[in-house]
């Protein structure tokens, strides 16, 4: 090859170089421009949304003022003038309508018997449940109201529902059985004692259940239950409710491995982990332990340990095959090594709205790719799909969302060498974890993130905020397991206490006369016992 021809390509590489580094810079400009243009969108979008709650709040205040000025029926419409008889046409086919002589007349004033009620507006006050139970009251006046006098006559009723309380108190339940004497034997006996948690129990089982709710539901912690029973006279040491609790997850315990033995036989679960400061005897501070959750649909199981190492994790799942939603951390692939994952895949929306403080443009630009996938998914959903017409329909749309996320992902990493950027961090995390990222594509049952997981731990939190920590390892234990009986009851929609109380019934004294295994003791079976009973009521 010549010295010119080489002197030409080099010159067609120069202008092609040029070229493209023009093009690059116009699709910067264009990609700058269309970020704009979404802000703008943005802001107009949420400019419009709050004059749409400014118009409901006016609509709101409209509503009440013309309560108060009692406008709230339609205009009554005029009453027709009387026709004299001289304007009346003889020749008319339709007589002129005549009052008898009997009809009472009309009086424009309304007595307040006779006044219409006026018509409920939209957003009034709604009706008291009907399935309260109500206690009714009668309250009379000794004087008028006006002149004081104490002539009255009784005229009718007014009627008002309003809802009250009733504080809830400690009664004792005495029990008497009675004792016989065979007459064939001549040996004597005595009735069965009623299920109880335990023999020679001070407690019923309805206490222990209250106790727990107390606790795991409404989150208060043993002090304050000690305070509560102490302000009705019954002294209750603070030892003997933590041996409440201990009975309790004792009874419950056989339950909370059954749902961790279905939780294992599904294909997926949702796995995550936040800690629970413990007290150890010898240790100068709290112990930093470990809470993990594992949830899949109404089941959910917590897990308590010291540690956070993987081996714990290993020994726990054992040979679980399936797979497993949760954060790509290092632990949970040295700790699952039979699980398939799939990751979450709101972590890296996150983390790119916390990259748009110093990449806002390009920050935007990926989390939109992220919201998407989001939006894929709730069209989805509005469409009623799943098995295999979910993943039809997630592979026809979200594969395309991930192939231009993907190339982009690539492009923020080589535009922006520096292993320390926030943007280049989570770019690089996607490329890293996209395989287990995008595992939901290709599977139906998978969620898009691991939310559901981390939803669980937002009433672990509030406990943990008041309780500050648990008493010892073992109370981290009845901890976890109370809390995942009790949260499972909860997504089952049924009576925590009722339930509780049926379980530990059935779990104590009279274990072997009901004869019930676990699984026929679970808020499921517990639910599809009393449906009939609840839907003819």
């Amino acid at each position: 090859m010549s010295e010119d021809e080489i002197e030409k390509l080099l010159q067609e590489r120069d202008l092609f170089l040029r070229e493209l580094l023009a093009s690059r810079k116009s699709m910067d400009e264009l990609t700058r421009m269309v970020a704009k243009q979404n802000d703008r969108l943005d802001d107009v979008i949420t400019m419009l949304r709050r004059r749409e709650t400014q118009l409901k709040r006016a609509e709101r205040e409209v509503r009440k003022l013309r309560k108060l000025l009692g406008m709230d029926d339609p205009d009554p419409e005029p009453d027709a003038e009387p026709v004299p008889p001289a304007a009346v046409d003889a020749d008319a086919d339709v007589p002129p309508k005549v009052t008898p002589a009997t009809e009472p007349e009309v009086s424009n004033e309304s007595t307040p018997t006779e006044k219409k009620k006026r018509p409920r507006t939209k957003g009034g006050r709604t009706p008291a449940p009907a399935h309260l139970p109500a206690t009714d009251e009668v309250h009379t006046a000794c004087a008028c109201a006006h002149c004081g006098s104490a002539n009255l006559e009784k005229k009718d009723l007014r009627g008002s529902a309003k809802l009250d309380i009733r504080p809830f108190f400690v009664h004792v339940r005495k029990i008497e059985r009675t004792r016989y004497r065979c007459g064939d034997c001549g040996k004597p006996s005595v009735a069965e004692m009623p299920p109880m948690p335990c023999d020679r129990a001070k407690y019923t089982c309805d206490f222990i259940a209250w106790v727990v709710v107390m606790k795991f539901v409404l989150l208060v912690p043993l002090d304050r239950i000690h305070t509560i029973l102490a302000s009705q006279g019954v002294h209750i040491a603070k030892g003997t409710l933590v041996h409440l609790i201990d009975r309790a997850a004792k009874l419950a315990d056989a339950v909370d491995g059954e749902h961790w033995r279905q939780l294992k036989a599904g294909g997926h679960m949702c796995f995550d982990g936040t800690g629970l400061k413990t007290l150890i005897i010898g240790q100068d501070k709290a112990w930093d332990g470990y809470l993990e959750v594992f949830t899949r649909d109404v089941l959910t199981v917590f897990q308590f340990d010291l540690t956070k190492h993987a081996d714990r994790l290993q020994r726990r799942l054992g040979d679980y095959a399936g797979i497993l939603v949760c954060d790509a951390e290092s632990r949970n692939a040295a700790g699952a090594r039979c699980a398939v994952f799939a990751n979450c895949n709101a972590h890296p929306l996150r983390a790119f709205r916390d990259a748009e403080t110093s990449h806002p443009i390009r920050a935007a630009q990926g989390r939109r790719f992220l919201e998407m996938l989001y939006e894929i998914e709730e069209d989805a959903e509005a469409l009623g799909l799943d098995g295999d017409a979910l993943v039809e329909f997630r592979r026809h749309w979200s594969r395309r969302v991930l192939r231009r996320f993907k190339a982009w992902c690539a492009g923020v990493v080589e535009r922006y060498p520096l292993r320390t950027d926030a943007l280049r961090q989570v770019a690089q995390y996607y490329l890293n974890h996209f395989g287990d990222l995008t595992r939901f594509v290709d599977h139906a049952e998978i969620p898009l993130d691991n939310n559901a997981s981390e939803r669980e731990f937002q009433r672990h939190a509030k406990l943990r905020l008041a309780s500050l920590f648990a008493g010892s390892p073992e109370g981290g234990h009845r901890w976890a397991t109370l809390l995942g009986v009790v949260r499972t009851a909860q997504k089952c929609d049924v009576d925590v206490m009722a339930y509780l109380t049926w379980l530990f019934e059935r779990r104590g004294t009279h274990k072997q006369q009901f004869g019930l295994a676990a699984a026929e003791l679970t808020p499921m079976a517990y639910r599809d016992q009393i449906r009939p009973y609840a839907q003819a009521a």
